[in-house]
């Protein structure tokens, strides 16, 4: 068990737990659905099992109150934060806190080569949510775990053929536990991970599309400047796009 800052006992389940099936189908119709807009979530039978990772937090009665689901890029050895929320009605309990610490520590390494980045709504842009939350405050509560911003204009692709791309968001890199981001990171990775990234959800034809070969011409050049989450004014806020 671990206990919250709002002194709630919880259980930490990965994927591979007894039961975690169940309790994944509980996270994405309780936490996950109700939290994100629908651009931005994607069901659990679209998800690639084998790229897949998943931290579970559950209450003391069985309850699942939060979790983090994550997706690893092997060839460009990029970990993708892609869902981190909490039950609404038990958000600011300090559950978010416990789900990102542990991730740090279980699924992030310290040898340098691997990165963790995650998706983050433009406060600029987004307004508070009464289920989605405040971009503002989510962005102050990764910050305070040493997450820091790419310096390029960034959009989500389309999870779905159906739905739309998700625009005026940031990408995050997130640092391990006990680590600190340098002022840069190589272009390279993050270009590579883009193009794996896109391809997996829009297919190759992504690489013929004039609006993501713009965001790889952002990525030009030897390093990327990442940027305090304080300093959000520093990042292109991508202004001309829909």
């Amino acid at each position: 068990m671990v206990m919250t800052r709002g002194g709630m006992e919880i259980r930490l389940v990965d994927q591979e737990s007894p039961g975690a099936a169940g309790l994944l189908r509980e996270l994405h119709d309780d936490v996950l659905r109700p939290s994100f807009r629908p651009e931005e979530y994607v069901s659990p039978t679209v998800i690639n099992p084998a790229k897949k990772l998943a931290i579970i937090a559950r209450a003391d009665d069985g309850l699942v109150v939060g979790g983090a689901l994550g997706e690893a890029y092997p060839h460009s050895r990029v970990l993708l934060l892609g869902y981190l929320a909490v039950r609404p009605g038990l958000r600011g309990k300090g559950i978010g806190s416990v789900l990102m610490a542990a991730l740090k520590e279980r699924w992030l390494d310290r040898d340098g080569e691997n990165l963790a980045v995650l998706e983050i709504d433009d406060p600029r842009y987004h307004a508070p949510h009464p289920d989605h939350g405040d971009p503002a405050a989510r962005l102050r509560f990764y910050g305070a775990f040493g997450v820091r911003l790419l310096g390029i204009p960034y959009f989500q692709p389309r999870l779905r053929d159906h739905l739309p791309r998700g625009y005026h968001m940031l990408l995050g890199v997130i640092p391990p536990t006990g680590v600190t981001l340098p002022s840069a990171i190589p272009a390279r990775q993050v270009s590579t991970f883009l193009s794996e990234y896109f391809e997996d959800c829009e297919g190759e034809a992504v690489n013929d599309d004039a609006e993501f070969r713009s965001l790889l011409d952002a990525c030009r050049g030897p390093e990327i400047e990442l940027v305090s989450p304080a300093d959000l004014g520093r990042i292109p806020d991508g202004s001309d796009r829909t």
